[in-house]
């Protein structure tokens, strides 16, 4: 089977059948016409290659349905074809029972959020495809996910600077998606529906080792979908989908760098695959490789020491490989694998005091799956994935006049699961059949975490943890144009729940339901209601714990006080509650729009977090830290901590320890205790138009209003995080044009972050919102052979931050800090590429 033609950017929405399109199509190769109409439509369209190839299809001229344009497109083929939610599948003309399993042995065919091809997703899905990244001069995947509004910057990326908080860390300049600002934990990303290892310390996954190349399309849910992925799908999942098939060689090549200086980048990709009567092979390598931008670059950097990195200096190596093949009729193998080796350099301190930072961060994975069609339309997979990610960490500290320091270490995780699963038909409604996905499978995690400073004893633990989980799930089409009725045009169910056990933390089960219904032609509305949850971090729980013994008249109290912080084995998983409605607009009297608008809303509990950020003597006048306070704790309490401390008791109390003497112990280690609500509003609009028979224009754009508030302690008020410095705005847009012709094709987007509000220090202070602007622009120097071919040799211009706006200014609370929410701001600024592209 081969993705014909990925959707464009937007939405799923209901499959309206009667809506039509201008067509007009020469006489050419069957697969360029459905991929055209595909295209043209927004539909996504797969057919299995040997089918289609070499056949020929007619002309197809004037106002049509896709329907009805996919079925004179396939007249006297023998092929027939399936629509179910702006998707058509291409089917032999073969039994029913192996054309049908041309739709359940597909791998390819993805619907991100349900387990179920073809089911109607009651949650908004972002789609962003290789064309559309392409066209915004985007070269890796970070930059891609980096400018949806829904994500936020902050969090395990490259130019994230210090002074921004310990989840803001850059250990290895790594991409990470974080939907919502709730971290890149709380955000499941998938390659082709299956799971990566973790990156570093913080439970995401490094997007960008997915070369652009090999990319079909992203999908984004930006909803709560553990009860259809398990553990981490709180903000939501993203999917990266990889191309299914590839004929020939293709490269392209782009050199740039930011007008201010620094950041020379040169990037380079090579695509190439073939295709065989039963399967296909695509293999794609990607090099990128970039200088740093130094503080000495910006005029907005003082008073940071001129030599300390704002964005890192970066070489990256990137391969992934992805194949078919029909073992059998209707027994399939598939496979995808990927390796990437990233390695920076980063500098920071002062001139006093110098650092730099040198990691290197590797990652490997590979996912073997087999198909098995067992008759009546049912299939069963058994697929499983292993996979390693690490980043081995070396700094070295070098104080003026004083031996140099060197850290080394390794965050090494690891990966591997195994999973039986089967879909196929239960029963016939209104709407087609109600079909089932259920499944069963093991989950294992590990994490082997080391630090060793200079000659010091080494701060190490490796251990692992395992799940296993059973789920089911089914999607119920009661009515659909076909067999609508009096304000019912389409209705729909679908209805998820699965089962968790952590051995030694928790078991779990998390329900989801969700409708779509639509009233009229032109409007469907959606909703969804589920729950989520995150397992603890493996760093979470086994990072060494410290034990202090303090005196008591430090913090306001008599005898002596306990302080202990760091890991903690006996955490337990979050929780969220999250419910999503919201519409979607396509009205028949402006062919080629869409809109759609949701409003969201997440009650996430028991968020782990170190709660006691400032002195432990404030928490001791303040009530709402009461319960991370023990008084008059036990002794045997106090051995405990103290014989798993990683140092031992460091005790400066200025006396001997004694257990009788302890009046108090403040437990600041990892804890459940934190509690977020985070609301908000996603809009994106789109219309596209065909100016002419072979030239298109595209607006669009996309808006995310996000209030997010968090409560450390039940005792505790709340605070306000969108809209604060190192967390995300409140208000986040991206608006553009798209222009395509023969030859040429232009593209200007435009990105607004909104205002911030700085209120460490007494005196609050205002950012401004900032608006950026990009283009790319491309010119095929040797024309297409087809509209929707690859160019065999164009060239291309890219400017992102054409007017080379600045971030604004915040206070430091000390000289190695970076005097700028580079969370969401970037030192970059303006930057200019030239590319050539070469299909050989």
């Amino acid at each position: 089977m081969v993705a014909l033609a990925p959707a464009l950017i937007g939405a799923p929405a209901c499959a309206r059948e009667e809506q039509s399109y201008n067509f007009d199509l020469p006489s050419q190769e069957l697969g360029e016409s459905l991929r055209a109409v595909a295209a043209q439509s927004g539909w996504q369209l797969y057919a299995p290659a040997d089918a289609v190839k070499a056949r020929r299809a007619p002309a197809l001229r004037g106002r049509l349905s896709v329907q009805d344009a996919v079925n004179q497109l396939l007249a006297g083929t023998g092929l027939t074809a399936r629509f179910a939610d702006r998707t058509v599948i291409v089917r032999t003309g073969d039994s029913a029972d192996s054309a049908d399993s041309a739709v359940s042995n597909d791998p390819a065919i993805v619907v991100t959020g349900s387990r179920i091809p073809g089911a109607v997703v009651a949650s908004v899905v972002t789609r962003v495809d290789r064309e559309a990244i392409k066209a915004a001069g985007q070269t890796d995947l970070g930059e891609a996910v980096r400018a949806l509004p829904q994500n936020f910057s902050g969090g395990q990326n490259p130019g994230v600077g210090t002074g921004a908080g310990q989840i803001n860390t850059n250990v290895n300049s790594a991409s990470n998606v974080n939907l919502r600002g709730l971290g890149p934990d709380a955000t499941l990303t998938l390659l082709n529906g299956h799971r990566l290892p973790y990156d570093s310390a913080f439970g995401g996954v490094d997007i960008s080792a997915i070369p652009v190349a090999a990319l079909d399309r992203i999908e984004v849910v930006a909803d709560g979908a553990s009860a259809i992925y398990g553990s981490d799908a709180v903000a939501g999942v993203v999917n990266v989908i990889l191309r299914r098939d590839y004929d020939g060689v293709a490269t392209s090549a782009q050199f740039g760098a930011s007008t201010d200086g620094g950041n020379v980048r040169g990037q380079f990709d090579l695509v190439a695959g073939t295709r065989w009567s039963h399967g296909g092979l695509i293999a794609a390598y990607d090099f990128a490789r970039n200088s740093a931008i130094a503080a000495k670059d910006r005029d907005y950097t003082s008073p940071l020491d001129g030599a300390n990195s704002l964005y890192p200096e970066q070489r990256r190596h990137a391969l992934t490989l992805a194949g078919h093949h029909e073992l059998a009729p209707g027994i399939s193998l598939s496979f995808d694998a990927l390796y990437a080796n990233r390695h920076s350099i980063t500098t920071g301190g002062t001139a006093a005091a110098r650092y730099v930072f040198a990691p290197d961060a590797e990652t490997y994975s590979i996912s073997p799956e087999l198909s098995v069609a067992l008759g009546s339309d049912w299939t069963m997979r058994v697929l499983g994935t292993w996979g390693r990610d690490r980043t081995h960490y070396d700094t070295r500290f070098s104080p003026a006049g004083s031996i140099e320091t060197r850290t080394t270490g390794c965050y090494c995780n690891s990966a591997w699961s195994a999973e039986v699963n089967a879909e196929g038909p239960l029963f016939a409604l209104g709407g087609g059949d109600a079909r089932m996905a259920m499944g069963a499978g093991y989950r294992n995690n590990g994490m082997a975490f080391s630090r060793v400073i200079g000659a010091a004893a080494p701060d190490a633990f490796d251990v692992a943890q395992g799940s296993t989980y059973g789920f089911a799930e089914i999607n119920l089409p009661f009515v659909t144009a076909a067999n609508a009725i009096s304000g019912v045009r389409r209705l729909s169910v679908t209805a998820a729940a699965r089962y968790e056990s952590y051995p030694g933390i928790a078991k779990l089960a998390t329900p989801r339901i969700g409708i779509v219904y639509a009233p009229l032609e032109d409007i469907t509305l959606k909703a969804s209601w589920a729950r989520s949850f995150k397992a603890p971090t493996l760093f979470q729980q086994y990072v060494g714990h410290q034990a202090y013994l303090l005196p008591g008249a430090s913090v306001g109290a008599t005898g002596t006080v306990l302080y202990t912080s760091g890991g903690n084995p006996g955490l337990k998983p979050e929780r969220a509650r999250s419910w999503q409605a919201g519409a979607v607009f396509e009205p028949g009297a402006v062919p080629g729009l869409r809109v759609e608008a949701s409003y969201f809303d997440v009650r996430y509990t028991d968020r782990v977090v170190q709660p006691i950020a400032g002195s432990i003597a404030a928490a001791f006048n303040n009530p709402g830290f009461a319960t991370l306070i023990g008084f008059d704790p036990a002794a045997g309490t106090l051995a405990g901590i103290i014989a798993g401390a990683q140092f031992g008791l460091q005790n400066f109390s200025g006396q001997a320890y004694s257990p009788d003497a302890v009046t108090a112990l403040v437990d600041n280690r990892y804890t459940n205790v934190a509690a977020q609500k985070i609301r908000g509003v996603d809009v994106r609009a789109r219309w596209q138009t065909a100016l002419s028979a072979d030239r298109n224009l595209a607006l669009e754009v996309a808006g995310s209003w996000l209030d997010s508030k968090q409560q450390l302690t039940a005792a505790l008020p709340q605070t306000l995080l969108s809209g604060q410095v190192f967390n995300p705005p409140r208000m986040r847009a991206r608006s553009g044009v798209t222009y395509q012709s023969p030859r040429f094709a232009g593209s200007m987007f435009t990105n607004y972050t909104g205002a911030l509000r700085d209120a460490r220090f007494a005196q609050a202070a205002r950012l401004r919102p900032q608006v950026t602007f990009d283009l790319a622009l491309r010119y095929d120097l040797i024309a297409k052979a087809t509209p929707d071919a690859e160019p065999p040799l164009a060239l291309s211009l890219t400017v992102n931050n054409l007017g080379n706006a600045r971030p604004g200014r915040i206070a430091v609370t000390g000289p190695t800090d970076t005097p700028f929410d580079s969370t969401n701001y970037s030192a970059i600024g303006r930057f200019i590429a030239i590319g050539v592209a070469r299909r050989w």
